[in-house]
């Protein structure tokens, strides 16, 4: 199985094939093997050259939301739905500036206020899902221009968090 996803605004490619009881994962240049065993749908314990890691799996609409120590990103095999991962460059660039949750999960703090200006990666609002706290960033430069939840809203996955007016 092929996947593609976006982390450190890069667009990345991994493989996977099935070897026995074994994971063989396909990356850039490099092979390696993994055991791979299913704690329950959404967490799977990796173990990867004598190395275990949790990984927390929320899906949602062909996507696959990943947090594993501490870091998230958002995968999906090459060409579904037939269109790329939404990003929210991409969405300012179209003169939409929405920032919308991720995934469903409880506002935890909002870290700005309407009116206020923002700079690109900046941390707008925490959303906490799977006992874990993401940071929802600034996709543009700007100005914040509607907050549409405050912190203990429980959010569903692309529900608008915010408004911002791209500089």
């Amino acid at each position: 199985m092929e996947y593609e996803y976006f982390a450190n605004q890069a667009l990345h490619k991994i493989a996977l094939e099935k070897k026995g009881d074994r994971f063989i994962v396909h990356y850039r240049e490099s092979s390696f093997e993994a055991d791979i065993i299913i704690v329950s749908d959404n967490i799977y314990s990796v173990i990867i050259e004598g190395r275990s890691y949790l990984i927390y799996i929320a899906r949602e609409k062909g996507k696959k939301h990943i947090f594993l120590d501490g870091q998230s990103c958002i995968i999906q095999k090459p060409g579904q739905e037939g269109r790329r991962l939404d990003r929210g460059e991409d969405r300012a660039a179209e003169g939409k500036s929405i920032v919308k949750a991720p995934m469903p999960g409880k506002v935890i703090k909002i870290n700005v206020s309407e009116k206020e200006a923002v700079r690109k990666n900046q941390t707008l609002a925490i959303v906490e899902a799977m006992k874990m706290e993401n940071e929802i960033k600034s996709p543009v430069e700007g100005q914040v221009k509607k907050i549409f939840v405050s912190a203990g809203d429980l959010v569903d996955s692309e529900k608008p968090l915010l408004e911002l007016e791209p500089k």
